[in-house]
């Protein structure tokens, strides 16, 4: 029976589960945010906010801190990182759930450390392409039947193109026994 039981077991064993926390903390404290599902996110939390205060509390040269954090996030950067963070004092965990899984219908949730500062991506500029069309060498063509026409060919055929203007059709749902 699971009476007083402190620890997640998350149905792996003891490694199993270390390992996994472990790489969720590498990979949130690289983006600063994680989709994982609702119960390993309140895992990840707690083990999250538990290294935040650690370092909060710690004082500016603690040695075995340091090796603490650098056989849990792996490289010396992310040490440098995590250690500029948690000095801050606005810091926060967060979850927010975002939705259910395709798959296995699971509960999904987003952890992310509030007050994470990223780079953000600019998005690139958009190039003008002009087309131009030659009339004339379209009127000097013979006629060449639509299945073999570059343009619309055999491929393009169940494809819809959007300049066109093809509006969605709009179906009603069937009605049965069970639905009305």
């Amino acid at each position: 029976m699971y009476k007083r039981m402190r620890v997640k077991k998350l149905g792996r064993t003891a490694s199993h589960r270390k390992a996994l926390i472990q790489n969720q903390l590498r990979s949130i404290f690289v983006s600063g945010k994680i989709e994982t599902s609702s119960v390993k996110a309140k895992v990840l939390k707690g083990e999250l906010e538990s290294l935040l205060s650690r370092i909060y509390n710690s004082k500016d040269e603690d040695v075995t801190l340091v090796r603490d954090l650098l056989t849990i996030l792996g490289n010396k950067e992310q040490v440098k990182k995590a250690l500029e963070l948690g000095k801050k004092e606005d810091i926060k965990v967060s979850i927010k759930k975002v939705g259910f899984r395709n798959g296995d219908n699971c509960e999904l949730s987003l952890v992310e450390i509030v007050g994470f500062a990223t780079k953000k991506k600019r998005a690139p500029k958009e190039k003008r392409v002009e087309k131009t069309e030659d009339k004339e060498e379209i009127k000097g063509k013979e006629e060449i039947p639509m299945e073999y026409d570059s343009k619309k060919s055999m491929l393009n055929i169940g494809k819809k193109d959007i300049k066109e203007g093809v509006k969605p059709v709009k179906r009603e749902r069937a009605k049965s026994r069970a639905g009305i």
